[in-house]
């Protein structure tokens, strides 16, 4: 009450809105001007008494708000009690309360409201060209007059106080499309002429296309003007050509893959009404005048499939569903072609199936492709049913054949075997007696021929069982560093006879123990490393050289994949060879075989037994500068905790005396060492000069000599490394000379000079190197602790070595031991063998003697061949087996001693009862270890 009271104090119309503007009152000056009450307008939006904001339509409401926010005047007319009146509308905030507005409407000239009604109807409409990216435009060819919108220019590119006239516009346009302007020269045009042309034009430096429309109007001059617009219409041409281009693929496609079309619409009498293409047309073989006459299409279909057609159409058109169908057709010269039509059916905005449009394809070619294929499939099933039925008969075969050469295999390997093990046996026990030089020769000659041919048997042996799939891997810890070591001794007797330089490296981060298979990974090492050695040759001003090094490429803590590479300087192989080279029985060339011998087995077995056990094998090789092989292999860490294993050295006080510059090797003796437990000292060689003579800066052999001499009272072992004799020879005299306890000095020294090193100071451990394995290393410093001596296998002469029977006798006062074999020289071999050893035998001719040796008497252990007459080994075991069962008896260790070496023997020796397994030709030092293992000396 109190804001309509002070607003009646007023002389002026005051209308009082919210800021959402609503009408919240009027004073008396404006109920009185304008006929209407507060009752009439309280809580009316204000807006819709004003015609300016009517014709804003669904932003009327905020346009409103925003004059009222700006305090914006504005003349509008006002509609109230069916009358329109023209007035000025001006906007303050209310003095009174915050957040109402004060709208003061007084009445005004009828043609000033007009005027500001068309003027905000000529701005909505710029607004709207302008919106709608439309440039507008007049010309008049009379006067020359033109006129372009800002819009315009923006358009085409230009800027907008860029000068542009009519024939500055027309070089704009593209040349092709200038000419069209022409129709604009003309000064006579009917009024309401139109134009509408379109044309490209650069901008941006891209081509785009617009859309130039115009009108012809007269002028109060009686002058022709265009007046138009002028639009980018460059997207919808770009759609335009894609969807033309997309037509003319259509097209090319149906025509190329031979696909007609056809379709059917619904009239107005509810009558299908037919088309389709020619496509269709002539696949059909109809007339053109034929086309949308379903009757002549209908009486060119197969009398077997019209009746299904004909319902499956009407049942598509009845129902919208998918119309796919098969049928055949019978041409005009009887042909018969297979068609394949679908068709879709669309509806109208009532949901009611208006028409259908489909395809037909004529897929004769593949029914009669496919015709061929069936019969040619007949006949490939009827040749696989044969072909299978001789496939089985051949597998049977081949079944028969395996088992006949596994048999075959077996029954060699124990006839070869045999015999060479009496070879070899006799020539490991000549070699205990006393012979000279040129007995030994040849006794050592026979020794490698025999060894040889057995490893050509094993070679092939090891092939069949592989090709065959028996050969099984072992998971077990062993010491990588023992497997090298033994395959390095083994070989080292044949590189000195060759002069070859053998050079071994062992990674200081070997495992002590991994899980694996240690024959097969000795069995890579023995095939690479004996072909290096075999096909690397020492020749005037080339040394042979071979490497074998060994490192840790990764590990986690699962498994350690180790890296073996084998590298020789000899013949090396072509790229072509290589290729092949992993495959059995081949060598580089045939002359290879006849020149270096071999059966070509030994890289096939290595690659196999390789991919086996998860590894990979390369090669790298150039012929006549050497080749470089590198397995690597994955173990399983060991599971048995190293950390508890005692170190073999632990706390072994060792001083490392280097006289020579071979730093590497220094390096790695050390790491071996401290991996052992060791406590290394690196120790000058005149570190102690100064003490123990009083020559000043003159450092001679002697004081070396003394320096060394020195050194041996403070440390457990003395390890001396010397390069050569030449550069040592005084200072070994000078200590040999010496009456100081040399007891804990170990001298490391070429392998070539040992002998000649040894006469000049003899009672001295000596360590053989070039090469030096790591177990050669740690044993040479543990026989010094155990204060024994160091002799390699080289430095002994074993001509004068004589059998001592008496040195293993043991003491029975009759036989213990039985041994059961068929074959006389075998049965002279064993014989000799265990009473070298020190052993009294029996002896059984087959199973049926040693059933009744052993019944007769107490033995303590039964050596046994398997195949024999009358009853071999295997039902002998049995027998004796069931005999102890029965009456109560100790099982007594058989041991089966045979010629047999097929995958799966061991195994059935174990499975017949027998204790342990020795393959032929067996060693003295072979047959003792069994012996030692299965003797019980009571």
């Amino acid at each position: 009450m109190y804001a309509t009271s002070s607003t009646d104090l007023t002389p002026f119309p005051i209308m009082v809105c919210s800021k959402e503007g609503t009408i919240l009152s009027v004073n008396s000056s404006f109920q009185h001007e304008f006929k209407v009450s507060n009752e009439m307008v309280s809580g009316e939006v204000a807006y819709r008494y004003f015609n300016l904001f009517k014709d804003l339509c669904i932003t009327n409401s905020s346009i409103f708000i925003h004059h009222l926010i700006e305090k914006k005047q504005f003349f509008s007319t006002f509609s109230v009690n069916s009358q329109n009146i023209c007035v000025n509308v001006s906007i303050n905030e209310s003095p009174l309360t915050p957040g109402e507005y004060w709208l003061i409407v007084n009445r005004c000239g009828e043609c000033r409201a007009k005027r500001y009604q068309a003027k905000h109807k000529l701005e909505r409409l710029n607004h709207a060209i302008k919106g709608a990216n439309i440039g507008i435009w007049e010309y008049s060819p009379h006067s020359r007059f033109c006129y372009f919108s800002l819009k315009f220019k923006e358009l085409i590119g230009l800027d907008a106080d860029t000068s542009l006239g009519w024939l500055h516009f027309k070089s704009m346009l593209d040349p092709r499309d200038q000419h069209k302007l022409d129709v604009y020269l003309d000064d006579i045009f009917e009024p309401g002429t139109r134009f509408c042309l379109e044309f490209r034009a650069q901008t941006d430096g891209k081509e785009r296309w617009f859309e130039l429309s115009s009108e012809a109007i007269l002028s109060k001059d009686n002058s022709y003007t265009h007046t138009g617009s002028l639009i980018d219409c460059t997207e919808a041409k770009e759609t335009l050509f894609a969807l033309h281009d997309a037509n003319e693929s259509k097209n090319i496609a149906l025509d190329v893959g031979n696909i007609g079309n056809w379709r059917a619409e619904i009239d107005s009498e509810n009558n299908w009404v037919w088309d389709w293409d020619s496509r269709a047309n002539n696949m059909f073989a109809l007339h053109p005048d034929d086309i949308g006459n379903l009757e002549k299409w209908a009486e060119r279909l197969h009398p077997e499939d019209v009746d299904r057609i004909m319902a499956a159409v009407d049942h598509s058109l009845t129902t919208g569903e998918l119309f796919d169908q098969q049928y055949r057709s019978i041409l005009p010269n009887g042909e018969v072609i297979y068609v394949h039509a679908k068709g879709k059916v669309g509806q109208n905005r009532d949901k009611q199936n208006c028409r259908i449009d489909g395809i037909c394809i004529d897929q004769s070619p593949i029914f009669k492709i496919q015709a061929e294929l069936q019969k040619a499939n007949d006949e490939l099933e009827a040749r696989v049913t044969q072909r299978t039925q001789e496939f089985q008969q051949a597998k049977v075969r081949a079944e028969r054949a395996s088992q006949a050469k596994s048999e075959f295999l077996s029954m060699m390997s124990h006839e070869l075997r045999t015999p060479m093990n009496a070879v070899i046996g006799s020539l490991d026990l000549l070699t205990l007696s006393k012979q000279n030089p040129e007995s030994m020769s040849l006794i050592e000659t026979a020794t490698t021929s025999a060894t040889n041919l057995i490893y050509i048997l094993n070679d092939i042996l090891d092939i069949n069982k592989i090709e065959s799939g028996k050969m099984q891997l072992e998971q077990r810890d062993f010491s990588l560093t023992e497997v090298i070591d033994n395959v390095v001794q083994v070989f080292l007797p044949l590189a000195h006879k060759k002069r070859l330089n053998l050079h071994i490296y062992e990674d200081p981060q070997l495992p002590s123990l991994l899980e694996g298979d240690a024959v097969k990974v000795r069995q890579i090492l023995f095939n690479l490393l004996g072909n290096a050695i075999k096909f690397t040759h020492t020749v005037e001003g080339k040394p042979g050289e071979i490497r074998l090094i060994t490192n840790v490429a990764e590990h986690n803590d699962i498994i350690y994949k180790i890296s073996f590479s084998i590298i020789d300087n000899g013949i090396g192989i072509d790229k072509e060879t290589q290729k092949r080279l992993f495959t059995p029985f081949m060598q580089a060339q045939r002359s290879t075989t006849r020149k270096y011998g071999g059966t070509g087995l030994g890289l096939a077995i290595s690659g196999n037994l390789t991919s086996m056990m998860g590894g990979e094998i390369k090669l790298d090789s150039t012929p006549d500068q050497g080749s470089t092989f590198t397995v690597e292999l994955p173990f399983w860490r060991s599971k048995t905790d190293t950390t508890q294993l005692h170190a073999k050295l632990d706390k072994t006080s060792i001083a490392l005396i280097n006289i020579s510059d071979d730093n590497t090797s220094q390096r790695v003796i050390v790491k071996h060492l401290q991996a052992e437990g060791a406590a290394v000292e690196t120790v000058e060689a005149a570190s102690y000069e100064a003490e123990l003579i009083e020559v000043e800066n003159i450092e001679t052999e002697s004081t070396k000599a003394e320096s060394i001499k020195a050194a041996l009272p403070c440390y457990d072992v003395v390890l001396l490394l010397i390069p050569s004799l030449s550069a040592s020879q005084k200072i070994l005299q000078t200590l040999a000379q010496s009456d100081i306890n040399k007891s804990n000095l170990l001298l490391a020294v070429p392998r070539k000079e040992m002998s000649k090193i040894r006469k000049i100071i003899p009672q001295v451990s000596i360590l053989p190197t070039k090469p030096m394995t790591k177990i050669q290393l740690i044993s040479s410093v543990q026989n010094i602790i155990e204060n024994e001596l160091c002799l390699d296998l080289d430095e002994l002469d074993i001509n004068p070595l004589s059998v001592n029977s008496s040195m293993n006798t043991i003491s029975t006062l009759q036989a213990d031991v039985l041994v059961v074999e068929d074959n006389p020289l075998n049965q002279k071999l064993i014989l000799e063998q265990l009473s070298t050893l020190g052993y009294r035998c029996d002896l059984a001719e087959d199973g049926i003697d040693g059933i009744q040796h052993w019944k007769n008497i107490d033995y303590k252990l039964i050596l046994t061949d398997c195949h024999m007459p009358n009853l071999d080994g295997y039902d002998m075991t049995k027998e004796i087996r069931n005999l102890e069962q029965e009456h109560n008896k100790k099982a007594i260790p058989i041991v089966a001693v045979t010629g047999a070496a097929m995958s799966g023997d061991a195994e059935y020796c174990y499975s017949t009862g027998m204790s342990d397994f020795v393959s032929k030709p067996i060693l003295l030092k072979d047959l003792k270890k069994i012996m030692d293992k299965w003797y019980s000396n009571d």
